[in-house]
Order: C-alpha cells, then structure tokens, then sequence
C-alpha cells in the first residue's frame, strides 16, 4: 500500500448551514424532512453536524462532514433531496485516502465497515463508510495496526469481490472477520434494530467459508 499525506486543506462549501428543526427557510426544511424521512434523528444531526446548502455548488443538498480522531475536517459528502435530482451525490475536490468519521470510533472495539455515510449513521456504532466499496490506504493501515479483533464487512451484494479481497486480508492479519449478508437492503434501509440482529446472527469466517465464497465468484 501507498500511504500518501494529504496536504490540501479541506473546508465545507461557504454556504454550509447547520440543519436544526427549527429552520426558517425552505431548503432547510426540505433537507430536515428528507433526513427524518431517512430515519435520522435530530440526535444524529447534531452528532455528526449534519448541514445543507441553499445556494452554490451544493445547492439544494445535505452535507455530511467527517471528521479525523482530532475533530478536523477530513472530508464531506453532498446528498440531493431533490425527487429527480440533476446530480445525486457531490464530493469535494479532496483525497479519500482518509478515515471517514474517525472521531466516533473506538479502535478496541468490533469495527463494521459499510459504503455510504447514511449507513453508518444508522448503524450508529463504531461504523465507518468507505464513501463506495474501496478500502483506502490509511484506513487499511489503521485497521491492521489497531488492536480491533473483529471486522464486519457490510457491503452490498455487487461488491462481493472486494469484500472477499478484504476479508482475506484481515483474515490473514489475525483479525475475526464477519461478513453480512445485506439481503438486498443497505443498512441505512433497515435501520438500527434490523441491521443489529442480523449482525447478532452473523458468524466468523472461516478459511473454508473464504474458499466456499471465491469459488461461487468463477
């Protein structure tokens, strides 16, 4: 692995507004009522200072910041609420070799590894989004290094290559690795209590199991 040092500094767009229940203008209304539609609470919203943006490059979007073990800003996701949106999603021009949402994790404990932002709110503990299916440099050296034990890899069911990829890895690492079978469903769409049993039922792999998976792929 590269491990390259990111040295541009990131900001949020300058027409970042913070989402609150009580918002006057519209877009904030909008960008409230498409989060609680999604199962985010204001809880979340201010946990992970969940904002939008009137105007600008963003405009008509929810921005979901991620912040490093430190509190700063690493990176940030825009999200349409618009019914047919021009364009869905939006990322700065930032690296993602980063750990997205570091700040709320805790290394000594099992870590759950999803795609989207929206996952790993609604999985609310220790997950961090890989913002797609990739597992970056700087969040692989970290897990590695790290004394987590266990690793549950959720990823959606076209991703299954990559997910087996890493399984293996950290297998081969010493760490115990579950993988979570989605049933066609993104985390964000089960929601906390559904997705929680399911890890509830989830058992380690095996070396068997990863042959048994790589050979249902040829």
């Amino acid at each position: 692995y590269q491990f390259a040092e990111s040295k541009t500094e990131i900001k949020l767009p300058e027409e970042f507004k913070s989402i609150d229940d009580t918002a006057k203008d519209l877009v904030g209304r909008k960008s409230w009522n498409y989060l609680k539609n999604r199962g985010i609470t204001m809880d979340d919203v201010l946990k992970y200072n969940l904002g939008y943006c009137e105007y600008g490059n963003y405009k008509n979007m929810v921005i979901i910041p991620s912040y490093d073990e430190n509190g700063k800003l690493n990176y940030y996701t825009g999200r349409s609420f618009e019914k047919d949106p021009y364009r869905k999603y939006k990322n700065p021009e930032a690296s993602r070799d980063i750990i997205p949402f570091e700040l709320f994790i805790n290394w000594s404990l099992p870590l759950i590894l999803c795609e989207g932002p929206f996952d790993a709110i609604a999985i609310k503990r220790n997950a961090i989004p890989l913002l797609g299916s990739n597992v970056q440099g700087s969040l692989m050296k970290k897990i590695v290094t790290s004394t987590v034990k266990k690793i549950y890899i959720a990823l959606d069911s076209d991703a299954i290559k990559k997910a087996i990829k890493y399984a293996e890895e950290f297998i081969n690492e010493g760490k115990e690795v579950y993988m979570v079978e989605l049933q066609g469903k993104d985390p964000s769409e089960m929601g906390f209590y559904d997705f929680t049993k399911l890890i509830q039922t989830t058992t380690p792999l095996t070396q068997y199991d990863l042959m048994e998976k790589k050979l249902q792929l040829i």
